[in-house]
């Protein structure tokens, strides 16, 4: 058949036909194949061999049909482009270092044009991944592929009473309109009673920025400690930067008094509380987002009171340095320097 490659089968029928003298363009007809074709697979399948004519050795060439299928088969392995990454070089050296630090393929091909000025498609570098070209680097190792939002279900259940519910909360902090609007949550350790010790994650909407405290346990009194840091590290502008704080149902938050009141002068509130539905973790998302990086350092099941705060303050620092494709490749603590400067607070 015409624009098909020929098969082994027929190119035993080749040589076959050769060996009787059959010419170049019956053989085309009879495999129904053009005459140019024909002629370019026995030039390709022909192999030089010494001969005897009339007693003297000479030298001739002969199509043999193994040798033409596995210069074929060679030939099919070599289409396409090379990988880029298939050898060794000083840029996969580079990229290897990035990954292996926690940066994701997209971030890793930013800092190497931006440092190197050579450009690398992100897609590219998870090929490269895919196809074992990376040293002894998995897709499990890079971090993990963001999933495609589902649709806000309307929850039956509503929170507890005397609690604001989310559905209170303006519209304007919804759509991340302006600074100063917070999601709370916790880290834990593997196991609640052998291992009480958290992670307190408090994350800005609109920059994501975050600050992240070390508890001895889980209860009310250690979250209100650590806000209450906050607000001593602030003083009089921490309502300012603290405008609300959106969190779940959980016995941590369930006191929101604690929340609100400042330490300070209790007649006072430092914050506006607002409370999930529940089981609806995706109403914290940039918190639930921050907690998942804080898991690729911190898996789970480990015990977060034998980690010293320096250990996880420079986690922090790296996800809060982090650059971010959504603010052009600028991190956290950038966007977080322009916010504090348009309140004239640095």
């Amino acid at each position: 058949m015409m624009g098909q490659h020929l098969t082994e089968r027929e190119r035993y029928k080749i040589e076959a036909w050769l060996e009787e003298k059959v010419s170049k363009a019956e053989i085309a007809r009879k495999l129904g194949k053009s005459y140019s074709a024909i002629c370019r697979e026995i030039q390709r399948g022909s192999v030089l061999q010494t001969v005897k004519i009339t007693g003297i050795p000479e030298e001739k060439y002969f199509y043999k049909a193994d040798y033409a299928e596995i210069k074929h088969l060679e030939a099919c392995e070599n289409k396409g482009r090379r990988r880029i990454f298939e050898k060794a070089s000083e840029t996969k050296d580079i990229l290897i270092r990035l990954l292996k630090k926690g940066y994701s393929p997209e971030v890793a091909a930013y800092l190497i044009k931006r440092d190197y000025h050579i450009h690398i498609c992100y897609k590219t570098i998870y090929n490269a991944v895919k196809n074992k070209d990376l040293e002894t680097l998995k897709m499990s190792d890079l971090p993990y592929h963001k999933k495609k939002k589902t649709a806000y279900q309307p929850q039956s259940k509503k929170v507890i009473l005397n609690r604001r519910s989310i559905d209170e909360r303006p519209v304007s902090v919804n759509n991340r309109e302006e600074f100063g609007h917070w999601e709370m949550d916790c880290v834990l350790s593997g196991q609640c009673n052998a291992m009480p010790a958290a992670l307190l994650v408090v994350t800005e909407r609109l920059t994501r920025y975050s600050y992240v405290y070390k508890m001895p346990d889980k209860k009310q009194e250690s979250v209100k400690a650590c806000l209450d840091d906050l607000e001593q590290t602030y003083g009089q502008a921490f309502p300012l930067i603290f405008k609300s704080i959106t969190m779940d149902n959980g016995s941590e938050f369930i006191n929101q008094a604690f929340i609100e009141n400042s330490a300070q002068n209790e007649d006072f509130k430092r914050t506006v509380a607002y409370y999930c539905h529940a089981y609806s973790a995706f109403e914290r998302g940039s918190n639930e987002n921050y907690n998942r990086f804080i898991r690729r350092f911190i898996p789970k099941g480990a015990n977060i009171k034998k980690i010293s705060k320096g250990a996880i303050q420079e986690i922090v620092d790296f996800i809060n340095n982090y650059p971010r494709k959504m603010f052009g490749f600028q991190s956290s603590s950038y966007c977080l320097k322009n916010a504090l400067s348009d309140l004239k607070l640095i």
